[in-house]
C-alpha cells in the first residue's frame, strides 16, 4: 500500500509540474489540427485542379454515394444478398456501422497525395520523356557528378538530373529538377510512399537508362523495386570513391547483379574497387570508367513470358450460351464448397432471369484434396478443365478460349459472389450491347471478409472521383467482373513473375481496358465476397512488393490523355 501511495503522490506531482504547460500544449494541439485540415482540403482542391471537378461536388458525391449504399445494406437490395450469402458462408455477417466502407481513391488521404504528387512532378516537364534518368542528391560531390553528367549528355538523347534531398539542394552548375520542391504533395508523404511516387515517375518517363548517384531515397527504390525497374530499363550505379560515401558502399554490392554497369570516376577508381572486392574479371569489366562510358546496356534478367495461355485457336461463340461462368482453382480445398454453392445459387437466379449459363471449372495444376472438393456429384452439371499453367493469368486466358458464351464470368474457387451477380451483370451488358457500348461490369461492393471485415465500393469511372492515375499505385477493378468474350481476347491477361517484383494481372487488364476505351460499371445491389485467407496470390504480390509491368498507357504523354477523355477512345495505342 506504501508503494501505492508513493506512486499516487508522484504522478500528482508530475501533474502540478504540468500544469503550467498546458496551454502551451492546448495551443500545440489546435494549430496542429488546424494544419491537418488545411493540408486535407488542399490535397482535395489540387486534386479537384488536375481532373478539372469542383471540390464541393466530389464531397457531395462522396457523401451521397456512401449514404445510399449504407441504407441499401441496412434494409434493402445489398441487405438482402448479404442475408443469402450468410446462410451459405456464416463468417459473412449482416452489415453494422463498425464494418468500413471505403472508395478509390479516398480509401486514404494518402492516395490523394500520391496522386497529386506524380501529377507535379510530370506536369512541370511538361509531359516529356527523358532517354536518362541520373537519380543524386546533396550527399553527392558536385564536381562528380557534374562529370557523370557531360558524359551521359555527350552520348546524346534527353538526360533529366533528379535531387532527391528532403533538406537542402545539390550545389550545381546547371539546373536540376528538385522533387520535393517541385512537389510539395510528394514533400507530404514519408519515405516508402515517395520511393513508390518517385519509382512510378522514373517509369513513367520510359527511359533507356536509371543512373544513381548517391541518392539514398533512389537505394531504398532499388531495394524495393529493383528487379522490377531492371525489367523496364537499364539500372547502372555511379560509385563515389569518397570515404564519407557511406551508404552508396552499404548498397551497391546488395544489388550487383541488378547493374548493367557501375561508374567509376577513372581507371584507379576502378582498380581500387576491384581490389577491395576481390572482383572476378566478368565483374571487373562492369566497372566503367567515366572517359569511357559505354551506351545502356539492360540487365540480364530471367524474366518469365509476359503473356500465355494464347497458343490455341478460340473455339466458336455459341449463340444459345448467353454467359460462361468459369470457376478457377489451385489450392482452395474445402472452402470450395461454399463458393460452388453460391455459384450454383447465381446460375439457378440467372436462368429463372432468362439467361443461359456455361458452367466450367479450370484446375490449375490443383493439389489433390482441392481436385477431390471439385469432383463432387453436387458437380455434375459442370464442365471440369485440367491446366498445368500455374499462374491465374494464363489459366484464364487458356480456359477461355475454351467457353462459348456471349459474356465471360470469373469467380476464385475461395470468393463467393451474391445470387442476383449473374443476372444483373448480363443485364448491364445487353444494354450497353444494344447501345453499341464497349463495357466491363462489376459487382457494386468488394465485401472482404474472413479474416476482418471490410468493403470497398467500387467506383464507377463515370463518377467524380474517378482518377486513372490511382493506378499507378492500386487498382479500382478486380477480375472477377463480367465482359464481352472479345475482350479477352484482344487484351489477355498477363503473367505474374514474382520473383522480379511483377504482378497484379487484374489491375494492368483494367488499366489496358481503360486505355482502349472500355467504360467499367457497376450491376446494382451485386456483391463479390472476397475471403481474406492467410496465404493468397494477393498477399504473396503484396509482401514481395510486386506492381504491374511498365505499360505504355501510363507513360508521362498518355496520362493526360486517360484523364482528359475519360478513355472514351483508346489511349496509347
Amino acid at each position: 500500500m506504501d508503494k501505492i501511495k508513493k506512486l499516487k503522490r508522484q504522478r500528482n506531482w508530475l501533474l502540478l509540474g504540468a500544469l503550467p504547460f498546458l496551454p502551451f500544449i492546448a495551443v500545440f494541439m489546435l494549430m496542429e489540427r488546424l494544419r491537418k485540415r488545411q493540408v486535407k482540403k488542399v490535397t482535395l482542391t489540387t486534386f479537384a485542379r488536375f481532373h478539372g471537378r469542383d471540390p464541393e461536388q466530389i464531397v457531395r458525391w462522396l457523401e451521397s454515394f456512401q449514404d445510399d449504399l449504407v441504407r441499401r445494406l441496412k434494409d434493402g437490395g445489398l441487405h438482402e444478398m448479404t442475408l443469402a450469402a450468410h446462410k451459405i458462408e456464416p463468417l459473412i455477417p449482416a452489415y453494422d456501422q463498425a464494418i468500413p466502407i471505403v472508395v478509390h481513391p479516398f480509401t486514404d488521404r494518402t492516395f490523394l497525395k500520391m496522386i497529386n504528387g506524380i501529377l507535379e512532378l510530370q506536369n512541370n516537364l511538361d509531359r516529356n520523356r527523358f532517354d536518362t534518368i541520373i537519380v543524386t542528391s546533396n550527399a553527392a560531390d558536385p564536381s562528380e557528378i557534374q562529370t557523370l553528367i557531360a558524359k551521359v549528355e555527350k552520348q546524346g538523347g534527353q538526360a533529366l538530373v533528379i535531387d532527391t534531398s528532403r533538406d537542402g539542394a545539390l550545389s550545381m552548375q546547371r539546373e536540376t529538377f528538385h522533387l520535393f520542391l517541385v512537389s510539395p504533395h510528394a514533400a507530404l508523404l514519408d519515405d516508402v510512399d515517395s520511393e513508390r511516387v518517385l519509382f512510378e515517375f522514373i517509369r513513367s518517363l520510359q527511359p533507356k537508362r536509371v543512373i544513381l548517384a548517391d541518392s539514398a531515397l533512389m537505394w531504398r527504390v532499388v531495394a524495393s523495386h529493383g528487379r522490377a525497374l531492371a525489367a523496364a530499363a537499364e539500372i547502372s550505379a555511379f560509385f563515389s570513391a569518397r570515404p564519407e560515401n557511406t551508404f552508396t558502399r552499404r548498397y551497391f554490392y546488395r544489388f550487383f547483379e541488378l547493374f548493367s554497369q557501375i561508374h567509376v570516376m577513372d581507371a584507379t577508381a576502378r582498380e581500387s574497387l576491384a581490389a577491395r572486392f576481390v572482383l572476378c574479371s566478368d565483374n571487373t569489366s562492369r566497372l566503367v570508367p567515366l572517359d569511357v562510358m559505354a551506351d545502356a546496356v539492360s540487365a540480364e534478367l530471367d524474366l518469365l513470358p509476359a503473356i500465355g495461355g494464347v497458343d490455341v485457336t478460340p473455339c466458336d461463340c455459341d449463340a444459345g450460351i448467353d454467359i460462361s461462368l468459369i470457376v478457377t482453382a489451385h489450392n482452395e480445398t474445402i472452402v470450395t464448397g461454399m463458393s460452388m454453392i453460391a455459384a450454383n445459387a447465381s446460375v439457378e437466379a440467372a436462368k429463372n432471369a432468362g439467361f443461359t449459363v456455361e458452367r466450367i471449372i479450370a484446375l490449375d495444376a490443383a493439389s489433390e484434396n482441392t481436385r477431390a472438393c471439385l469432383s463432387h456429384p453436387a458437380y455434375a452439371d459442370w464442365r471440369v478443365v485440367e491446366l498445368t499453367e500455374r499462374d491465374l493469368g494464363r489459366a484464364r486466358n487458356r480456359v477461355v478460349r475454351m467457353a462459348r458464351g456471349k459474356y465471360i464470368a470469373f469467380l476464385d474457387a475461395d470468393d463467393l459472389f451474391s445470387e442476383n451477380w449473374l443476372a444483373e451483370g448480363a443485364a448491364v451488358l445487353d444494354v450497353a450491347t444494344s447501345a453499341g457500348e464497349k463495357v466491363i461490369v462489376h459487382p457494386e461492393i468488394n465485401w472482404f471478409f474472413d479474416d476482418d471485415q471490410a468493403i470497398l465500393a467500387v467506383t464507377p469511372q463515370d463518377s467524380p472521383v474517378f482518377s486513372p492515375v490511382l493506378f499507378y499505385f492500386e487498382n479500382y477493378y478486380d477480375s472477377l467482373c463480367m465482359a464481352p468474350r472479345q475482350v479477352h481476347f484482344d487484351l489477355p491477361y498477363v503473367s505474374r513473375d514474382i520473383p522480379n517484383g511483377l504482378s497484379y494481372q487484374d489491375c494492368q487488364f483494367a488499366i489496358e481496358t481503360v486505355a482502349a476505351g472500355w467504360q467499367h460499371r457497376t450491376a446494382p445491389n451485386t456483391i463479390i465476397f472476397k475471403r481474406r485467407r492467410d496465404s493468397s496470390l494477393a498477399t504473396e504480390s503484396r509482401d514481395r512488393k510486386s506492381v504491374i509491368r511498365q505499360i505504355t498507357p501510363l507513360s508521362i504523354d498518355n496520362i493526360q490523355a486517360l484523364l482528359s477523355s475519360k478513355a472514351k477512345t483508346p489511349v496509347g495505342s
